[in-house]
């Protein structure tokens, strides 16, 4: 009977031994690990990354980190990556690995790598423009205003440029050094370098001497004011070697907002006309391929800053506007800017129909501005309070036709232009425009004095 139980016994435990023995153990699953880094980092602003991990098998997981950068902390227990890069950071930083292990396996998300650039200005607001005969004392003067953000200094290329690629910015350098010694000294310079000139300029030809004779001519604003021929290759390439150098100089600065590309109004029309037709070189497809290069150019050189142009209209090609408008929207991080004419609700031609300057700024889909110039201190009915409402007013990507007053074009940087010009025909000058500055003082958040739909840009 004990050696049968003996027996019984070792049967069962060679039972269950070849039981046990047949079911293959539990295998452990690999973790997960997901999430997309941000590409890009910004010079003195914070980045952070943290990716979405999990282990089916309920196991502690833990992160790991492979070609961290340097200004950069990690969490091993979350996976975190965080940190403040500093100029000394600027540059790409490349083959950076995540991993998860839940102490069996490893999972990793794909290699990646962050750029650090500096930051780009961006400083929406209030700027007034100085007159051709005012000193750096009177651009440090309309900074220390209240409510104003910024001056517009002005200059004729050939000041820029006395002689063939030589470039003069000193003018531009006493007006930084008169800010930084005002009650303002944050105030933002934006370099302005006129290729037209005006009846009332004192600089008649704009172009630098060597581009004069062949290259430039008298346009339709008398008193012998004249305009380059911006859209022949031997100018547009002199004009953009002018434009990297003056990037060169202050791109870094933080006190230089960008620079201002000049109307596309270039009034060669009637007796002054240059197009091909009359022996000249212009073409309206000529000038717009141009204003795209300019606007691109631009923007690649002043890549901290922003170029704002102004655009008007394009004679015997206004659809033209349009794609420029399109270029100036496609450069990344509202670092281009449209500008359009005066700010003037009782002039039908900016806004009777598509093609008009106020339906392409409203659709523009980024930076936007616009200016309030003489004529807009002598609008019947609507004082300067009334044009700043309309400047800001409107929604995103619509303009009213039919009630321009009530509508308005919502734009994020609002230029007074001839800063003392006299009395209107109303009343006005400019020191109505300051009553209106101090009042309604805006940056950043100038999307919420904006009305209607469409969203941000």
């Amino acid at each position: 009977m004990t050696s049968n139980l003996c027996g019984m016994r070792a049967l069962f435990a060679m039972g269950f031994l070849a039981f046990i023995g047949a079911t293959p153990a539990l295998a452990a699953t690999a973790p997960v690990i997901r999430g997309t880094p941000s590409p890009s980092a910004t010079v003195g602003e914070s980045y952070e990354f943290r990716p979405s991990a999990t282990d089916a098998d309920g196991n502690t997981l833990r992160f790991g980190i492979s070609s961290k950068p340097s200004w950069a902390y990690f969490s091993p227990s979350t996976g975190r990556l965080w940190g403040s890069p500093t100029a000394a950071d600027t540059g790409v930083h490349e083959q950076i690995k995540i991993s998860t292990t839940d102490g069996v396996y490893w999972r990793s998300l794909p290699v990646f790598s962050i750029t650090v650039t500096q930051p780009h200005k961006a400083n929406y607001g209030h700027y007034f423009a100085t007159r051709y005969s005012d000193t750096p004392a009177d651009a440090a003067m309309l900074c220390e205003q209240a409510g104003v953000s910024g001056i517009v200094w002005r200059r004729t290329w050939n000041q820029v440029e006395p002689a063939r690629g030589v470039y003069d910015f000193t003018s531009f350098d006493q007006v930084l050094r008169a800010i930084a010694g005002s009650r303002n000294p944050r105030c933002q310079l934006w370099i302005f370098v006129e290729f037209k000139s005006f009846a009332n300029s004192p600089v008649k030809n704009p172009c630098p001497a060597y581009l004069q004779a062949g290259h430039s001519g008298p346009n339709a604003d008398g008193n012998r004011a004249a305009t380059c021929f911006m859209w022949e290759p031997v100018v547009l390439e002199a004009y953009l070697a002018m434009v990297r150098a003056a990037a060169q100089r202050y791109d870094a600065h933080p006190r230089v907002e960008g620079f201002v590309l000049q109307e596309s109004a270039l009034g060669f029309n009637g007796d002054y006309s240059q197009d091909v037709a009359h022996g000249g070189t212009y073409t309206a497809v000529a000038w717009r391929d141009a204003l795209v290069r300019i606007v691109g150019q631009c923007a690649n050189a002043f890549a901290q800053s922003r170029c704002m142009a102004f655009l008007n209209f394009i004679r015997n090609g206004q659809q033209h506007v349009r794609d420029v408008a399109t270029a100036i929207a496609a450069v990344p991080g509202n670092r281009a800017c449209l500008s359009g004419p005066d700010l003037l609700p009782d002039e039908t031609e900016l806004y009777a129909n598509d093609a008009g300057i106020y339906e392409v700024l409203t659709r523009h889909r980024g930076c936007r501005a616009n200016s309030a110039q003489n004529h807009s201190f002598a609008v019947a009915g609507c004082d300067l309070d009334c044009i700043f409402q309309f400047a800001t007013r409107g929604t995103f990507g619509d303009f009213d036709q039919h009630s321009p007053r009530t509508s308005g074009v919502c734009v994020n940087s609002y230029l007074f232009w001839n800063n003392r010009a006299g009395t209107s025909r109303t009343g006005l000058d400019w020191t109505d425009a300051l009553t209106v500055i101090a009042a309604y003082p805006y940056g950043r958040s100038w999307t919420d004095q904006c009305v209607g739909g469409g969203g941000r840009p």
